[in-house]
């Protein structure tokens, strides 16, 4: 839950924004850049030539593939966008904590992409 303070701050970034919307246009909307982080989850999937199996020829009938599901595993992503597209998509190292030394190797890659 935001507070007070929180609150404050959002609205004075949000006429901010406005303010050099108002003077700039365009151009400064088109310096925004967001992100986001999120968890997915991933599918091993086989190829047709690995799911492939060889079989009696006298048993005709194809052997049935299994249904693909979730993995378990799950990786953390971190995207990040202007208004042309993607910037930077970076997949996290499993077990990694995200802190402050991750998230400036994250926005130094960023700089970069940029």
């Amino acid at each position: 839950m935001l507070t007070e303070i929180h609150k404050t701050s959002r609205m004075g970034a949000a006429l901010e924004f406005l303010s050099r919307y108002h003077t700039d246009g365009e151009d400064f909307l088109n310096r925004i850049v967001a992100g986001d982080e999120t968890w997915v989850a991933h599918v091993n999937a086989k190829t047709k030539q690995q799911s492939m199996a060889w079989g009696h020829t006298g048993f005709p009938t194809r052997p049935r593939k299994a249904r693909q599901t979730l993995s378990a595993r799950k990786l953390m992503v971190a995207v990040f966008w202007d208004a042309q597209g993607i910037l930077l998509i970076e997949f996290m190292t499993r077990g990694t904590t995200i802190n402050s030394e991750v998230y400036c190797r994250t926005l130094k890659k960023l700089k970069r992409a940029i």
